[in-house]
């Protein structure tokens, strides 16, 4: 036998910053000029979005003396799939895009994902700017370079880890923003303060009204701490091999809820649900206390979120799904859960666990139960648990 080796051991700094602020357009305008991340941009958003945000960010760009160019696709989750990938690759084929161009990404979730796994792939991989719109994306998908599209088989089932080259979050777009958006992005800062930051989740409990009406002195720093969060867990593990697992929170059953849907529910709103399924899976294993568990519940209550499972769909059919999720290993389903508020649960260091299927089973068909469906957003707080 003949070895040849190839040796690549390599050091690769993909470091970048978030910028949070109001108004930005101007200074990112100003620091591309600088930063010249590629000779010419494309900004690449949804059709809710390229006649307003989209064509004043083009002017901006333009302005500043900046090569841009603009292009959109229909909006929402139903357009994470390869056909639209690929009408998103063949526009920007059609402006000339090449190995010098940089793709900037304005729009929520759907936008980001599919803008980044574009450019991970064009021409083996170009720079993107992430500008989210959204809450859920300023505090979670733009940030951490996770890209993908959706399969019949599972949501975001491929995809490539491709970090942006920077990212702007414009405090000013909430205030478009429609409340079932708003609300939705709330599952992912609590989230946030569960797996991290106890203090974040009791301002959430204290402080909710004030929240919930997009208080600009207060919506910064809550954006600031979750991006502090998962800033640190991606320095810590970009590509996911064990303490990144702990994003993952409610997200093993969310995105089989998503799935089942057929990718109607909102994104938050099944991370919801699934945090409360999983909360209580952790308090069933032994792993968190009942009175953190009823915590999540009452404080995603409070927000709006949804907090049962859909009616038609079956305990065995999301674990179904669930099981042909990437988190899954050798056919087990397997959770990222939590031991207390502000920390997440590990074994030996291994943040991804197993749960026997008989407790999730129970969990969910109890959560399919008739139960108080209150939504007022406002009810008492919690006292601390």
């Amino acid at each position: 036998m003949i070895r040849v080796p190839v040796r690549l051991r390599r050091t690769l700094d993909e470091s970048y910053e978030i910028r949070i602020g109001r108004s930005l357009g101007p200074r990112l305008s100003v620091d591309l000029r600088r930063a010249r991340h590629g000779r010419r941009y494309i900004v690449v958003t949804d059709s809710h979005l390229h006649a307003t945000h989209g064509e004043a960010l083009l002017a901006t760009f333009r302005r500043r003396g900046l090569l841009a160019d603009l292009i959109s696709f229909p909006a929402g989750e139903g357009s994470k799939t390869r056909r639209v990938r690929d009408e998103i690759e063949d526009g920007i084929i059609e402006l000339g895009a090449g190995r010098d161009t940089a793709l900037v990404a304005l729009g929520g979730g759907v936008v980001g994902d599919l803008t980044g796994f574009v450019a991970a792939t064009f021409n083996r991989g170009i720079p993107y700017i992430q500008i989210p719109t959204t809450l859920i994306g300023m505090v979670d998908s733009a940030i951490g370079g996770k890209t993908g599209i959706n399969h019949r088989a599972g949501k975001n089932f491929l995809g490539a880890f491709h970090q942006p080259a920077a990212v702007y979050i414009d405090v000013d777009y909430l205030k478009g923003l429609p409340d079932r958006h708003f609300s939705s992005g709330m599952a992912e800062v609590v989230k946030c303060g569960v797996i991290a930051d106890r203090g974040l989740f009791q301002l959430l409990e204290t402080r909710l009204e004030r929240v919930m009406r997009r208080d600009t002195d207060l919506m910064p720093g809550i954006i600031e701490a979750c991006c502090r969060i998962k800033a640190k867990v991606v320095a810590e593990d970009p590509e996911e091999s064990n303490r990144r697992k702990v994003l993952n929170f409610g997200h093993t059953i969310a995105h089989a809820i998503e799935t089942l849907s057929g990718y109607r529910m909102a994104h938050g709103e099944a991370v919801s649900i699934g945090m409360i399924a999983e909360a209580r899976i952790a308090q069933r294993a032994g792993l968190l206390p009942a009175k953190a568990a009823e915590r999540i519940e009452r404080l995603l209550l409070r927000i709006g979120l949804p907090t049962s499972v859909p009616g038609a769909m079956p305990p065995e059919a999301i674990l179904a799904v669930a099981r042909r999720d990437k988190k899954a290993r050798l056919g087990k389903i397997t959770y990222a859960l939590p031991a207390r508020i502000g920390a997440m649960a590990n074994i030996r260091g291994d943040y991804s666990l197993s749960v026997e299927d008989a407790i999730a089973l129970d969990v969910i068909e109890e959560m399919r139960q008739p139960r108080s469906r209150v939504r007022a957003r406002l009810l008492p707080a919690s006292p601390g648990a």
